[in-house]
């Protein structure tokens, strides 16, 4: 979980919400240095592909949700693809609101100084938390 780079500990998980900005799931822990399309497999990809239609964010561009438009690397957006960011962003804000608070919590930011064969354990407590909170 240490990557050199950043000098700190990390993981990546996805989440998955709802157009009122609630968080239906979370996915299991992966290395930080995992790409998105990689964590989707499993569970993952089983409810996007019940969603029918997902909103994702750039690293998801080329699987078929919808994403923004990444800068040509020779030119700038043109004008209707910014607005169409600002579209997709707009519908995203609120997941994006969801998640800031998710991480907020301290076990899910900190650095994992425990053993490590506890932090699976200590991920789905934390999370399972959130969702006990909400119940709320």
């Amino acid at each position: 979980m240490w990557a050199g780079k950043y000098k700190t500990t990390g993981h990546g998980s996805l989440i998955i919400g709802d157009e009122s900005g609630n968080i239906i799931f979370v996915s299991d822990p992966a290395p930080g240095c995992d790409h998105d399309m990689k964590k989707r497999e499993g569970e993952v990809e089983e409810i996007l592909d019940l969603a029918g239609s997902v909103i994702a964010d750039k690293g998801f561009q080329g699987s078929g949700y919808v994403t923004p438009a990444k800068k040509p690397q020779h030119r700038e957006l043109y004008m209707r693809e910014h607005e169409y960011n600002n579209q997709v962003s707009s519908i995203r804000a609120p997941i994006e609101r969801a998640v800031a608070h998710l991480k907020a919590w301290k076990i899910l930011f900190t650095d994992y100084r425990r053993p490590l064969n506890t932090f699976l354990d200590s991920f789905r407590a934390a999370i399972g938390l959130y969702f006990f909170e909400l119940s709320f």
